[in-house]
């Protein structure tokens, strides 16, 4: 199995890793298998405009979804967001915002191409920044965002099939170290 980062919309920016190259990097492994982890079927039927880089493999190649209930997800990491409501919240919500502002900068500032997206430096950056927030705001990471990726991870072990696993950039280290283990 190999890992590919998707960088959603902005494959339309970097020209370095566009559309066009996104889809010649799938085609390089010769593998008609996609499981998609950061997207389910119905969001993408219900959208795919919003998802060339899904698009453009759709015809050629079998796609397999996550098969996991977003919304139950996405009412985790409300419960389990930092809320700003007094000066020790105010301050973790900030710190955890100008993260998110310095990471982007960062990496959009060295994202280039495919090789730069894909690399061991990106993945750091992101492993990081999630033991960061695991110092900052345990049950976020604890009971929303491990769980979420071990769900997908589970339901990619389901399907016993040798994949290119599409996986949003900052998820992607998780599931290299999953398939690495």
């Amino acid at each position: 199995m190999k890992v590919i980062s998707s960088i959603g919309n902005m494959h339309g920016e970097i020209s370095g890793y566009n559309y066009e190259k996104f889809r010649g990097i799938v085609d390089g492994y010769g593998n008609k298998n996609i499981f998609i982890t950061y997207l389910s079927e119905e969001k993408y039927k219900n959208n795919k405009n919003s998802y060339k880089e899904i698009h453009s493999l759709e015809g050629k190649y079998n796609l397999f979804f996550n098969g996991i209930d977003f919304n139950y997800y996405s009412s985790l990491r409300e419960k389990y967001s930092i809320k700003a409501i007094d000066a020790e919240t105010i301050t973790k919500k900030n710190l955890l915002d100008m993260l998110d502002s310095i990471t982007k900068s960062y990496l959009e500032g060295f994202w280039k191409d495919e090789n730069a997206i894909n690399s061991e430096l990106t993945d750091n950056v992101f492993r990081a920044k999630h033991k960061f927030i695991l110092s900052l705001n345990p049950e976020y990471e604890e009971k929303y965002w491990i769980p979420l990726h071990e769900e997908i991870y589970d339901n990619l072990k389901k399907y016993n099939k040798n994949f290119i696993i599409l996986s949003d950039v900052e998820s992607s280290f998780f599931f290299r170290e999953k398939i690495n283990m």
